[in-house]
């Protein structure tokens, strides 16, 4: 099965983009990595950047008739996606349209989807293509820069980071307060160049900017402070768009001259613009791992974060726990109240979830209704008495309850004591020694309780051994 995670047994990377109908017939498909695109931009954006090195060379996009560009628009979405992969399908879901290299429908098997794949022949497009290779997926240590802004009221309450895993998925900007020693360069005009690298690569730039100013200044003694106490002396705020960052200072008086002032101030108005540069970047990294509807973490982020939680457990032996859970009958409640009652409930039950779990934890979004969180405690549990899998039990429960006692206003007369929701609990290692694993079981948990009337949780036997042995 297939949870818009990494299987490297998968031959088809499958984008739907829209409310295509198509998720639960794909979603448990070994030889498909499904994911999902708000809209053909979304889309785009998807498709040029795979989860990671394990992910198929086949690639298909199927478009909802909602998410349906315009006759006029159609052509430059193609050619997009053809730019960075030039044997894409593009594959329309309902009645068959020209601009198609394909159609399929919303009613149509997981086997009859496939052939239409297999025989869709992508349509060629003119257009000027720099590169037809896919490209190589970063590493986790570069990916984007800290966590996101604080949540708006809309938002659920996101929780400070507690190890180093989340730093890694979102590496944190920060400073040094004192330089190294200045690079040795022929040119140092070209020195920029060092700061444009680590912008890319979603590293912090502070340390390389200020090597780079006492460089160009012949200088070592000019250092960065994010809370400077203004001496009287060789400082010069660091300022872009009436945003103060902090300050640039030298404690030589050779920097209370005219020339040294102005030295130090242009420096300063430099460092400004890069900064600026780099929390615009660092927004646009954060909201790449944001599900925008909830708040909550989303797939790309959950498949990096799981991976290292689980490799680094495993060199500490210690255990990380998945629960993975939907709403019961949430199409139902979609179809009956209209998808603005659908997005408050998702909205709502990632509020509750988030004030529920402790600080370590990860709430994702891997789909739909489709909610996992990471159960990592990086220092393994706080109370020496008790096991990790008995207090996320308890968590558990306890956020069920609340989902099934919560007034969801837009949901009438079945505000209350109607929703529920059904889950699997699983351990790393008993329950799976891998990330695609451990969800895929954690997956299998949620369908039996399903099985046995929906609103439980049932724990697999890794999870319910540790939870029953002190």
């Amino acid at each position: 099965m297939t949870h818009d995670t990494t299987e490297q047994g998968a031959r088809w990377r499958v984008i739907l983009v829209g409310r295509t109908g198509l998720d639960q017939t794909l979603r448990r498909r070994d030889d498909i990595e499904l994911i999902r695109a708000r809209d053909t931009l979304d889309a785009i954006g998807e498709l040029a950047d795979p989860i990671d090195e394990y992910s198929p060379d086949l690639a298909a996009v199927l478009v909802s008739p909602d998410a349906d560009p315009e006759a006029t628009e159609h052509a430059h979405f193609v050619d997009s996606l053809r730019i960075i992969d030039d044997s894409v399908r593009v594959i329309r879901v309902g009645e068959p349209h020209e601009l198609y290299d394909a159609h399929v429908h919303p009613h149509d098997d997981a086997d009859t989807i496939l052939r239409t794949l297999d025989g869709a022949t992508p349509t060629p497009r003119i257009v000027v293509r720099p590169q037809t290779t896919k490209p190589t997926p970063k590493p986790i240590a570069h990916e984007p820069a800290p966590k996101p802004a604080e949540p708006q009221p809309s938002e659920p309450v996101r929780t400070e980071p507690a190890d180093e895993i989340h730093e890694q998925v979102l590496s944190s900007a920060g400073g040094a307060p004192v330089v190294p020693a200045p690079i040795p360069s022929a040119d140092p005009s070209s020195l920029d160049t060092r700061v444009i690298d680590a912008l890319i690569a979603g590293k912090p730039i502070l340390d390389d900017a200020l090597r780079i100013i006492n460089t160009r200044a012949d200088r070592d003694d000019i250092r960065f402070e994010s809370t400077p106490s203004t001496p009287p002396i060789g400082s010069a705020h660091v300022v872009s768009r009436g945003h103060v960052y902090g300050a640039l200072t030298a404690g030589d008086t050779d920097w209370a001259t005219a020339r040294g002032k102005r030295l130090l101030e242009s420096s300063a108005n430099w460092l400004g613009a890069w900064l600026r540069l780099e929390s615009q970047q660092r927004e646009l990294r954060a909201s790449a791992f944001t599900d925008e509807l909830t708040g909550a973490w989303n797939r790309r982020y959950f498949h990096r974060f799981l991976s290292a939680a689980i490799e680094r457990s495993r060199e500490a032996r210690r255990t990380v726990t998945l629960l993975y859970f939907d709403i019961d009958d949430f199409k139902g409640y979609n179809d009956r109240h209209g998808h603005a009652a659908g997005d408050e409930i998702l909205v709502e039950t990632v509020k509750l979830l988030s004030a529920a779990i402790r600080p370590s934890d990860k709430v994702c979004r891997i789909g739909g209704d489709e909610f996992v969180v990471i159960f990592y405690e990086p220092q393994g549990p706080r109370d020496p008495g008790s096991t990790p899998p008995e207090s996320i039990m308890s968590i558990a429960t306890r956020f069920q309850q609340q989902v099934c006692n919560h007034n969801f206003p837009k949901l009438g007369a079945q505000a209350q004591g109607n929703l529920t929701i059904s889950g699997g609990l699983a351990s790393y290692p008993w329950d799976g020694a891998d990330a695609d694993t451990l969800l895929n079981v954690a997956d299998e948990l949620a369908l039996q309780s399903k099985r046995q009337g929906k609103n439980v949780i049932t724990l697999g036997p890794g999870a319910e051994s540790v939870c029953r042995h002190k």
